[in-house]
């Protein structure tokens, strides 16, 4: 018999077996049933789970690098990049949760008896939020409000449904959420009523609803508890004020910014930009402010910054001189924010351009381009005006050049002696205080900040990996290089990039680096050169032959650049000017005739403007001057009738149709076809205004018909008959690419891939090449699969895709009952402007292709030769 001690605890055991027993029922609303199934919910499994949803959101947000050039985002969500990379952290909360809801939901008669499992919704539905899978979240947040009315979660499960729905940009729907809190009667007594705010103006800021958005942001400043939070939206309800052009009341803001003590890139840019928010008054007090932020090392790395605002000042103040000196000592001085530096050039480009000195501008805006992000919203602008003002240079470089080498030949010997060695000293000296000022720049860089940055550990409780495995820790990597270097290709050498003709190549190169190996002995050559007399005088116009070929390229480089000022630069005083040079120059040269006519057509532009010259000179004047010079010539035929320039533009907008036409023949490699079509234009066409287009055109499309004698022909042919037009550079840039590979134009094919293809009538694939690069493989099958069943809907095809290389896959349409079929499938594919109409305006290259063939093209990759044999077999057959 057992002693009574151990009868006991027997019972116990046996007692606690069956409790335990009977609690694991989820169909038993008993108090056991809720307190184990609660217990084990909140302890085994949410717990864990919602404390690694917080440890990636916070991953996140400490690897956010704001923009401060921009309005902060109101809430950090995390990128891409960072949703992917946190995804198998994501989906473990999501099947520790799935797990809870399975094992301890008690659902009885209709109503959720274990009040975690609402907690468990709410982890899964995030975890899909900042998996940046919005709509499984949308559904998450929606079931959540719908099914747990009085739940603890109920009220954020809305608010989060509003987040998402605005992330979808579905402001009403996000609108109807924040109305359902609103309108709630009774909100309980811990309810966020600061981030219901911040939600409100986040959609406001979203909707271009700034007003709006400064009233709940402002509101959500003064309700929150959060110390974070108050700090970010206080920085950003100052950036809507500076906005809205309240500048009072955004320096003030900053102010607070700073005294809340924020981290320091905050508090440093709060103090920038209550310089750059002031517009009037006396700047006294913000220069005192900024000159001691100078006087503070802890601040090297943002002193370009720091005489940025004081060159704001400076400009707002009218002292364009010293905005000029601040802005060069801003770019000296600059060490690591590539992003400053490129703002930097940008101002200075902006007023050079403004002030008409071309010259520099372009060299800022050439610095800009090479440093600023290509989704800034002046990049665009900014490339452009560095190309056109670089060809303007270029121009202005011509006309002196031929003018100082005139002027040298009508010097005696003795006299041009004299002036050579003074140019080589000129140069000399040049020379040497280059030099310094790269040695300053080189001394500057390696004495700037630059040692090892020590890799920050993992936080309590995080993944514990090695450093260079952490998602966490690449993203925060990643964020600072972008923020030195910007968003720079993964290659070799990438710190290395061609400076030539920007400011960055004179004397403010951030790195100081020596060239590539035989780049010194080039340098030595050039230097000999230079310093050679022979060399200014080896291209001295010396008889009459010279002094014609002289004139004649100054004339066009006059009115090149008259056209560049008129045309692209907007610039009519400029035009003018070089009209008018060229025009007193020469009695008569290549471009005497269109000078003329532009001068004409300028002053008509400033009569019909309401301007007037009280010296008599207008657009008769030179209408008169055509007429009689030129009578039979087209200037004279638009002279005498202005109206045909109406017609013009309506002639002009029907040869743009038509040559869009001939255009869309060359995407689909129907080359025999373009070159014919071209050749009709050229030939009968005379005032077509898109001849060099043509041109080009019909050079491309012999590229591609291999046929490379008449290719380069017609190149020369076109960079001869229209000189300074896009089109003559990009023929300049392929002659030179033909010279560099000595007929290697046409991408060469692996060794042994020479392929013969064979004609069929049987069945057909339909085949698009689509770059690895940017392209989701998936949306494209699904947008032809569409495209299938709307234009063939008793046809039943499969989509397939496989690598062709390393850069291409093949989308295959399998597949076409025979050739008729499959050219039919073609037209029907490539004219597709509504289903295909995203798909058809990459350009991607298509074609239809027999089994037998399909075999050989993946054999030997000869994509170019099987293209080639689909324009002449199939397209020009047909």
């Amino acid at each position: 018999m057992l002693p009574r001690s151990l009868h006991h605890a027997a019972s116990w055991a046996l007692l606690l077996a069956v409790l335990f027993g009977t609690g694991c029922s989820k169909q038993k609303d008993a108090f056991l049933n809720r307190t184990y199934h609660r217990l084990t919910s909140r302890d085994n499994g949410w717990f864990n789970a919602n404390e690694k949803l917080k440890e990636v959101v916070r991953g996140m947000e400490d690897a956010h690098v704001d923009n401060y050039d921009e309005v902060l985002p109101l809430f950090i969500y995390g990128t891409e990049d960072q949703a992917r990379n946190a995804t198998p952290d994501l989906e473990k909360c999501i099947d520790k949760c799935s797990l809870v809801i399975e094992r301890h939901s008690m659902d009885i008669e209709g109503k959720e008896r274990n009040k975690w499992i609402d907690d468990a919704w709410f982890v899964i539905a995030k975890s899909q939020f900042y998996k940046g899978n919005f709509y499984e979240a949308e559904r998450g947040f929606t079931y959540i409000s719908r099914r747990f009315k009085d739940g603890d979660r109920r009220l954020q499960a809305l608010e989060w449904q509003a987040r998402t729905a605005i992330q979808l940009e579905q402001f009403a729907k996000a609108q109807s959420a924040l109305d359902l809190v609103k309108d709630e009667k009774k909100l309980p007594k811990d309810f966020d009523h600061a981030s219901q705010s911040a939600v409100q103006a986040d959609m406001e800021l979203k909707r271009g609803k700034v007003d709006d958005a400064i009233i709940h942001l402002e509101r959500a400043v003064d309700l929150t508890k959060d110390r974070r939070s108050r700090v970010r939206w206080a920085f950003i309800l100052a950036q809507l004020y500076q906005v809205k052009g309240f500048e009072e009341k955004a320096i003030a803001q900053f102010g607070k910014v700073v005294r809340m003590n924020p981290p320091y890139e905050m508090a440093f840019h709060a103090q920038i930009m209550q310089a750059l928010a002031f517009n009037k008054g006396d700047s006294k007090t913000l220069r005192q402010k900024l000159n001691r932020m100078l006087r503070d090392d802890k601040h090297i790395d943002h002193f370009d910054m720091i005489h940025y605002a004081l060159a704001d000042l400076d400009l707002k103040e009218r002292k364009k001189e010293d905005a000029i000196a601040h802005l060069l000592t801003s770019a000296k001085v600059s060490t690591t924010d590539t992003k400053q530096k490129a703002k930097t050039f940008l101002k200075l480009a902006d007023i050079q351009f403004d002030d008409r000195i071309y010259a520099l501008a372009q060299k800022y805006y050439d610095s800009t381009a090479t440093l600023l992000n290509e989704e800034h919203l002046r990049f665009e602008e900014v490339t452009t005006r560095a190309r056109v003002l670089g060809d303007l240079v270029e121009q202005l470089g011509i006309i002196a050049r031929e003018d100082s080498l005139q002027a040298l030949a009508q010097l005696d010997e003795g006299e041009l002696e004299k002036k050579i060695n003074s140019i080589i000293r000129d140069r000399e000296r040049e020379e040497e205080e280059k030099k310094r000022l790269e040695e300053e720049a080189r001394a500057l860089g390696d004495a700037a900040p630059g040692g090892p940055v020590t890799p920050t550990p993992p936080a309590a409780g995080g993944r514990g990996n090695w450093y260079f495995y952490d998602p966490q820790q690449i993203g925060r990597g990643l964020a600072q290089f972008r923020k030195r270097w910007g968003n720079r290709p993964l290659e070799d050498n990438w710190r290395r990039k061609d400076k030539s003709g920007s400011a960055l190549a004179e004397g403010f190169d951030e790195e100081g680096e020596e060239g590539e190996e035989g780049e010194e002995g080039g340098k030595e050559d050039k230097e000999a050169e230079w310093k050679d007399p022979a060399f200014y005088m080896k291209d001295l116009p010396r008889d009459e032959a010279d002094v014609l070929a002289s004139n004649a390229r100054v004339c066009e480089a006059l009115y090149v650049s008259g056209m560049i000022y008129k045309e692209q630069l907007k610039d009519v005083d400029n035009a003018t000017e070089s009209f008018e040079v060229l025009n007193n120059r020469f009695e008569e040269c290549r471009y005497t005739p269109e000078s003329y006519y532009q001068l004409y057509r300028i002053y008509l532009e400033k009569e019909q403007g309401g301007w007037f010259s009280l010296e008599g000179i207008g657009s008769q004047t030179y209408a008169d001057i055509i007429l009689e010079r030129w009578p039979d010539s087209e200037f004279a035929r638009l002279v005498r009738d202005p109206n045909i320039l109406q017609a013009d533009e309506q002639r002009k907008r029907e040869e743009e149709e038509a040559y869009r036409g001939i255009y869309q023949q060359f995407r689909q490699y129907s080359y025999i076809p373009v070159v014919n079509a071209c050749d009709v234009v050229l030939r009968e066409e005379p005032r077509n205004h898109f001849r060099p287009k043509y041109h080009i055109l019909k050079a491309m499309a012999l590229g591609g018909l291999r046929d490379m004698g008449n290719y380069r022909s017609t190149l020369n042919e076109l960079r001869s008959t229209y000189p300074g037009t896009d089109e003559a550079k990009a023929a300049d840039e392929m002659l030179a690419a033909l010279d560099k590979a000595a007929g290697g134009t046409v991408p060469p094919r692996a060794e042994g891939s020479s392929a013969s293809y064979t004609m069929g009538n049987g069945p057909h694939f339909y085949v698009v090449v689509v770059p690895n690069k940017d392209n989701d493989l998936n949306t494209i099958k699904a947008a032809i699969a569409d495209f299938g069943r709307a234009y063939l809907p008793s046809e039943t095809f499969q989509i397939t895709n496989n690598f062709l290389d390393a850069e291409h896959q093949l989308v295959l349409v399998d597949r076409l009952a025979d050739k008729a079929a499959a050219l039919n499938y073609h037209m029907l594919f490539t004219g597709n402007t509504d289903v295909l109409s995203d798909l058809n305006s990459k350009g991607f290259s298509s074609f239809v292709i027999t089994p037998e063939n399909y075999t050989a093209l993946f054999r030997t990759k000869d994509l170019i030769g099987y293209q080639a044999f689909f324009a002449e077999k199939y397209l020009e057959a047909q």
